[in-house]
């Protein structure tokens, strides 16, 4: 018994004291959501300490576990772990395609499709897909999944030598590994850095992005992809005088609340040739009434500096923004570069300093959850943690070996009382 819970802890041990602190400059890293936990991958992180000259890329997996609350605070420790070891297949990457199709499966695309079970802590190289598409970069990081279907939406992108920017609409199958092209029919024009949301009703919503060098696509003119007949469409949205009109903006991120808010945080401009954060850095699409509108969030805390190339994860009613880039901020090494928001109540968006699994999630809106691979609609169910298991089996095999000990102390002492008995009984003859 006390073998095998041994055996038992080590197999927990295996993973889960495997915590860690990862790169917090990391920018252009992938994040999904799968199995109450937000997995992140790849990414750059600065050469040079003192600035963000010079970029080397990673190929690092790890997870933060959303299954039980924790602080964002200075001296808070987050639940963190490590599974580099098993992403040794990858090469280094970053900007990629990540989506969570299932709680047990996740799919990498970097040129090649990768895939991970995550219950096996498996990564496999799927390079005979068919008929794949040419790769282009800066459409990775914004693909949509579509966990309903099992498809993979990739828009967009450029190639960097010859500076061609797309507009195809490529479509994985990842159920069969087949690509195919989607519609071209009134395809708006290429842009690559922008965001991709699906809603409920099946419609893929672009917004920003660069349409060439220095010039921005438009925030009150957002192209429409429709995953049911593969359509093509657009919507336009009232802006200035008379409406709020946002910055335009590219690699922002982009979060579905589950009544129908686009929440965009972040993002780049460019002033003078140099890249600089948006000032109006969170602000929200209302796509639950036939005419969108844009609204700039009213924030009612102190909000921590803007950024760009991060990502942005929704676990119930918090969105979970980490790490990212910005120029006039490099944080120190032992800094947390993880932050909350907490979006329950829309008119008064809030940074917080927890994630909190006891907030009961908002249910004013009747509005199906969404599909997109970065939104979970529903907060991870408390539950005995695998750290909290590790605790109670180290308690136990403690309690057994205690108890062995006391077992093995009075069989010593029985059996030594039993030997004096012995030396001074009579002999008989």
């Amino acid at each position: 018994m006390l073998f095998l819970c041994l055996i038992v802890i080590c197999l927990y041990l295996n993973e889960f004291t495997l915590a860690f602190t990862p790169n917090n400059t990391v920018w252009g890293h992938s994040a999904v959501f799968a199995d109450s936990r937000i997995y992140i991958t790849g990414g750059y992180y600065p050469q040079n300490p003192i600035n963000f000259t010079g970029a080397i890329l990673s190929k690092e997996f790890y997870y933060l576990d959303v299954e039980k609350s924790f602080g964002v605070g200075a001296t808070d420790t987050l639940p963190w772990v490590d599974l580099s070891s098993v992403s040794q297949i990858l090469p280094l990457h970053a900007f990629s395609a990540f989506c969570g199709l299932n709680n047990d499966f996740l799919i990498l695309y970097i040129q090649s499709v990768y895939t991970y079970v995550i219950s096996s802590q498996q990564w496999s190289n799927n390079s005979t897909t068919t008929n794949a598409p040419q790769f282009y970069y800066n459409s990775q990081g914004q693909t949509v999944c579509d966990v309903k279907t099992g498809k993979m939406y990739r828009f967009g992108g450029n190639r960097h030598l010859s500076g061609q920017i797309n507009n195809n609409m490529d479509i994985l199958d990842t159920s069969t590994l087949v690509w195919e092209t989607g519609s071209t029919v009134n395809a708006p024009i290429g842009r690559y850095d922008h965001t991709g949301t699906l809603l409920s009703n099946g419609n893929i919503v672009y917004i920003g992005g660069c349409i060439s060098y220095g010039e921005f696509a438009s925030m009150t003119e957002l192209p429409l992809y429709n995953t049911n007949n593969n359509t093509w469409t657009s919507i336009t949205i009232p802006g200035y005088p008379d409406y709020y009109s946002p910055t335009p903006r590219a690699y922002h991120s982009a979060v579905l609340t589950q009544d129908g808010r686009i929440i965009v945080y972040g993002g780049y401009t460019i002033n003078y040739n140099l890249h600089e954060v948006v000032t109006d850095d969170l602000v929200i699409l209302d796509t639950s009434q036939p005419v969108y509108t844009w609204s700039k969030a009213n924030v009612s805390t102190n909000s921590p500096l803007s950024r760009f190339y991060h990502t942005a994860t929704l676990v119930g009613d918090y969105m979970i923004v980490i790490f990212g880039r910005n120029n006039i901020h490099i944080p120190p090494p032992t800094s947390n570069e993880v932050f909350i928001l907490d979006t329950s109540d829309k008119s008064n968006y809030k940074w917080v300093s927890e994630f909190d699994l006891n907030t009961p999630p908002t249910t004013s809106s009747p509005t199906p959850s969404p599909t997109g691979s970065s939104n979970s609609s529903k907060p991870p169910t408390p539950s005995t943690a695998p750290s909290d298991l590790i605790g109670i089996l180290i308690t136990v095999v403690f309690a057994l070996i205690g108890a062995s000990f006391l077992i093995y102390r009075y069989r010593r002492r029985r059996l030594s009382r039993l030997d004096i008995l012995t030396l001074i009984s009579p002999q008989t003859n």
